[in-house]
Formats: C-alpha cells, structure tokens, sequence
C-alpha cells in the first residue's frame, strides 16, 4: 500500500466550508440520499463534478457508528454504495454492537438542530465563529500518524520518502511544484487508487477530538475514512 504522487495537479484547490454550497450539502437527511440510519451518521453530501466535470453522482460523507473509532481500534473504516443505498462494508458489520456512546450523539443531535436553525454551526467556547464543517481538495496532511498506518515502510514508497523531502528541505521552485502536485493512495488488496476528497473535525459533529480523513474510489463507489489523533 502506496501513496503516489502524481505529475498532474490538483483537481481541486482547498476550500474551507462552513455553510451550504450548491456543490455540498451539510447533514444530509434521508430524503436526499438513502443510507443505513443505523450504521452510519451523516455529515455531508458532496456532488462528484468538483473532481470529475461530466460526473453527476454525489459522495456520501459520513462516521461510521462504530465506537472503536474513539479508541483507535481502526486504521481506517470503509463504506460503499449499494443498492441498498450507503451502507458499511461487510467486514466492519460484526463491530457495529458497539455504537458510538451516548454523548457524542447526543453532542452531534445538538450540532444538526444548531444548524437546522442557523445553517451554519458555531460553539460558545470558539467566540461564535463558524465551524469549518468540510475542507474540501488539496492535499492530505501527509507526516502524521493516520498515514503511518496505512503504508508499510518508507523505503517501499519511493515518491514519499522524495515528497517529504522536498516539503521539508526542497528549493521555493521544487517545493511550488510539489505542493500543487495530486495525491492518492493505492489500496494493493483493491488494486484500486483512492482519491483525496478532503477532510473534516470530529470536534466540530461529536466533541470526539482528532480529524477525519476522507478517500474515494469512484469505481467501487467506496469510501474511506482515516481517523488522525494526534
């Protein structure tokens, strides 16, 4: 399992979202797209067309409701659609006895009726600012723990170990190139490439600290998330 970093540049420069946009649409209900209540928790809605201009379909983000992921069980979580809808992948079924407890959702009740009203979300020990509800594009934060765990030696991932290096000690043109350059991620089990999608704070739906980070793989309509607590 690889990171390769590709010649081409970004599809989509990053964007920080904080309220409806007519390509994202925060807490998604039912009525607008079908997946398992049960399973899986809703944070957003995102139309496909910003990475794939002729693409109509639309990227269900979402927490799976899976406690473990508060205590690092996961290196990562997957869920597909179906024709059933959204639903978590088979193998993580046999953990979903263990829901995420009570006070993160009841924390995440109280964002979604926050936003039903305002439509933004905002907490009183942040001085009213608005949340960042999506940062959407760009590249993932490459060099923290949640992408330690999804490869297997830098030795083996040549274009890493070269990335890293320039972030950190590469020339104002080498490092311009590199910073603009896309990312994904190569599931070798897969055979498949993810692609970044973006980010978002489990502070900001479930008061759980840490990020979560977010890959797609459009051919299998599969998404991935990838808790970071740093």
């Amino acid at each position: 399992m690889a990171f390769i970093i590709k010649e081409t540049k970004l599809k989509v420069l990053p964007v920080s979202i904080v309220k409806e946009e007519e390509f994202y649409q925060p807490y998604p209900a039912k009525d607008a797209v079908l997946f398992d209540t049960e399973t899986l928790i809703p944070i957003g809605l995102l139309s496909y067309r910003q990475f794939e201009e002729n693409n109509n379909e639309s990227i269900f983000i979402a927490v799976p409701n899976l406690q473990g992921i508060f205590d690092g069980d996961y290196a990562f979580i997957t869920y597909s659609l179906t024709n059933q809808g959204w639903k978590l992948d088979n193998e993580y079924i046999k953990d979903t006895d263990y829901k995420i407890e009570n006070n993160y959702i009841e924390y995440y009740l109280k964002s979604v009726s926050f936003y039903n009203q305002y439509k933004y979300v905002s907490h009183p020990s942040e001085n009213s600012s608005k949340e960042i509800l999506f940062e959407l594009g760009g590249q993932p934060p490459l060099g923290q723990n949640w992408d330690a765990m999804l490869y297997d030696e830098m030795a083996e991932n040549p274009e890493l170990d070269h990335y890293h290096d320039v972030m950190e000690e590469g020339g104002e043109a080498e490092f311009e190139k590199m910073s603009t350059r896309e990312i994904t991620y190569f599931n070798e089990e897969l055979e498949k490439e993810f692609i970044y999608i973006g980010m978002f704070s489990f502070d900001t739906y479930l008061d759980g600290g840490g990020e979560c980070i977010v890959f797609y793989q459009p051919e299998l309509k599969k998404v991935m998330i990838v808790p970071e607590f740093s």
